[in-house]
């Protein structure tokens, strides 16, 4: 019996394996037929996104250079958190998953572990275990929140990272255990703290009242030598073979005398400062090989905006001229030096440093003798509008801060700035005539308050008229939200003649003679808070109706162009950026906080609100829109958030029933522009916060 059930199981041993193996090759159809359907419905769902093409221009704060490999480098932003470079600075690239601090006041690499990378933001102290491919915050409370920052506020000494927290003191931070243990060193934490040095095993803090060292645990003033009424030390370096230096704000240069324990003076020279009248100082570098080499820079807020290096400790000094913009980079403000933040010199070739500046990245292969810019990647500008020309796709305008109107007539291979009769400032919209493109008009906030800058070009841009007119008087409510910065700017498509301009405060403006005079039309409006991405519509069927977005009071209308307005979604009462469906005037989209939308299909009469997907934190808003004029069907949202990271883009495909969030892989800063071209090949652009502007092209739709 045993024998036979033996030959049964031998007998039937063929056909159970060629069952399985037909099994499994059903089983591998299915699962190569359900990838070959992921691929296929990743690709639909998928975005192509690339850089729109314009790079620089932004405020660059930190530099930090991989102390083993140093093609590996590191550059902080104001704005949009960290760019990184694995090829000596020639090409950069955003490194921002996980941040949600987007203002970098200081970059650290480990000594002894380069992956391990260390970011001194606003919002807290983030960590890389991998070279910034994603970062983790490691504390909130250790923070650095002044906007004018110090010059080395992290430094690694004994074991441990040191890291100087604005008013909040100094900080230990030691990374043997997991999460990472930080220890508060007390003492300074009513005191702004600029830079931190070790110097003969002791730590030193260069602060806004003079210089202080850690000393058997407490903090022991050393100001010896330095006046008691200039003692605003921004920065502080200490060199290995026995050198101290500090610099002063408004003295300069001092460095310890250790026999005499004091500060020792080491100015400019008469020379120098009658010729070039310095104002106060920010940057100091001292070269890690030789302590006789030092650098030091003028103050980013100050003018003239000066680099001087001194071969002798201090005894005298050169200025530095040589900075040689490259002229494959789009054109930027800064043309030469423009206010230095961080000089830095490479830990494994002296000879090579690196500068932070207001507008550019620099490098030197010469000691600091010249000075080559570095663009390729730094996206470093806030994008308040995009302009794609009506009648040709390639023109592009881009309204930027610091920068003001940038044009690209290559669809964004290249960039100039259009701003020939321009006050330098932000610009924040720009509108082009659909019956004549050389008519264009472009709105700016300056500087000063008291004014309303609209400009008005007849040439495409080539060079603009003052049209503006001053704010009315009186002050401005007491909001949060109220700045009385201007906000938008639309033409009106039955008359180039006539412009309507939105204030935050102010409420709206009107000019129907082209500038030459204007009006407030604000009847019935009760919140002239007017903001967010064409937060004013006009309706192209008929000029006299338009739609008002405002803070607090929601969405008006208006049917007699501007005289009368009536709110329409009293039940919505804070709005942001609008959109109006090309096809279907009278289908209006509005953002709104907490990630929803509110959406019309009867010109305002009656409102039905959306949200986004993922959950609907208070603190970021829907807030710029646009409906794809070939395809209404598909409608984009980009997202704001108040002091934080917001939560990037999202998209329709079915007018705005349902929503999906694009995978752009990007940091997670405010989406402020969103702009769709009226072409064939459905694509829009994003203009943001910090990281310039993106284009982003959609698979698997059709028309």
């Amino acid at each position: 019996m045993e024998k036979t059930s033996i030959r049964y199981q031998v007998k039937l041993f063929p056909t159970v394996v060629l069952v399985i193996c037909s099994f499994l090759i059903i089983l591998s159809s299915l699962k190569s037929a359900c990838l070959r359907r992921a691929e296929a419905s990743d690709r639909q769902d998928g975005v192509v996104v690339s850089p729109l093409g314009y790079e620089g221009g932004g405020r660059f704060t930190a530099i930090a250079i991989s102390p083993k490999d140093p093609r590996v480098l590191f550059v902080g932003s104001d704005v949009a958190g960290v760019f990184k470079s694995t090829d000596g600075g020639e090409t950069f690239h955003l490194k921002g998953k996980g941040l949600e601090g987007f203002c970098v006041a200081d970059i650290a690499i480990h000594p002894d572990d380069p992956g391990r990378v260390l970011l001194l933001t606003e919002d807290g102290l983030y960590g890389s275990r991998y070279q910034g491919e994603s970062w983790q915050k490691e504390s909130s409370e250790v923070r650095y929140e002044s906007r004018m920052f110090g010059s080395r506020l992290m430094v690694f000494f004994k074991d441990a990272l040191w890291v100087a927290a604005d008013r909040k003191g100094v900080f230990q931070v030691r990374f043997e255990v997991s999460p990472c243990s930080i220890v508060a060193v007390p003492g300074l934490e009513k005191i702004k703290v600029n830079g931190l040095a070790s110097f003969h095993e002791l730590m030193y803090a260069g602060t806004e009242r003079g210089v202080f060292r850690l000393v058997d645990g407490r903090w022991q003033a050393c100001n010896e030598g330095l006046p008691a009424d200039r003692r605003e030390v921004y920065g502080i370096s200490a060199h290995p073979n026995g050198r101290l230096y500090l610099l002063e704000r408004t003295n300069g240069l001092y460095v310890w005398n250790e026999g005499q324990k004091r500060w020792e003076g080491r100015g400019l020279g008469a020379w120098q400062l009658l010729s070039d009248r310095p104002g106060p100082y920010k940057a100091l570098a001292v070269d890690p090989q030789n302590p006789d080499i030092v650098f030091l820079s003028t103050d980013p807020e100050a003018w003239p905006h000066i680099l001087y290096k001194s071969t002798d400790g201090g005894r005298s000094w050169k200025r530095i001229t040589s900075f040689h913009l490259d002229p494959q980079a789009g054109e930027t403000i800064g043309k030469d030096l423009t206010g230095v933040e961080k000089i830095a010199f490479s830990p494994a070739e002296p000879q090579k440093l690196f500068l932070a500046d207001w507008a550019n990245v620099w490098e030197s292969r010469d000691e600091g003798e010249n000075w080559s810019q570095l663009y390729k990647g730094l996206q470093n500008t806030c994008v308040n509008a995009i302009k794609v020309h009506p009648f040709d796709t390639q023109k592009i305008y881009l309204a930027v801060a610091d920068n003001g109107l940038l044009f690209s007539g290559d669809g964004g291979k290249s960039w100039k700035r259009k701003v020939t009769g321009v006050q330098q400032g932000h610009a924040q919209a720009v509108e082009i005539s659909r019956r004549d493109p050389s008519r264009m008009y472009l709105l700016m906030n300056i500087e000063r308050k008291d004014r309303v800058f609209v400009y008005k070009s007849s040439n495409g841009g080539e060079n603009w008229e003052d049209i503006g007119f001053p704010v009315p008087t009186g002050s401005l409510p007491h909001l949060g939200f109220v700045d009385g910065l201007s906000t938008n700017l639309v033409l009106d498509p039955a008359s180039d003649e006539v412009v309507y301009v939105g204030t935050n405060g102010y409420g709206i403006f009107k000019t129907t003679d082209g500038g030459k005079t204007w009006h407030a039309v604000n009847g019935g409006i009760t919140t002239p808070f007017v903001k967010g991405p064409n937060a004013i519509l006009i309706d192209p069927r008929n000029s006299q109706v338009l739609f008002a977005s405002t803070l607090q009071g929601g969405i008006y209308k208006t049917t007699d162009g501007g005289n009368n307005w009536t709110p329409v979604s009293t039940l919505y009462p804070f709005t942001f950026g609008m959109a109006m469906d090309p096809s279907n005037p009278s289908r209006l989209f509005a953002g709104r906080p907490e990630k929803k939308i509110i959406i019309s299909e009867n010109a305002g009469r009656t409102w039905r609100e959306v949200e986004l997907p993922g959950g609907n934190p208070p603190h970021i808003a829907s807030y710029a829109i646009a409906v794809h004029p070939l395809n209404p069907k598909l409608v984009v949202v980009g997202t704001l958030a108040y002091e934080k990271a917001a939560d990037e883009v999202y998209v329709s495909r079915d007018g705005g029933r349902a929503f999906k969030k694009v995978p752009l892989d990007l940091p997670e800063v405010s989406v402020l522009a969103v702009e769709v071209a009226k072409s064939q090949d459905l694509k829009f652009f994003l203009g943001f916060n910090g990281i310039g502007a993106f284009q982003c092209e959609m698979a698997g739709i059709t028309r």
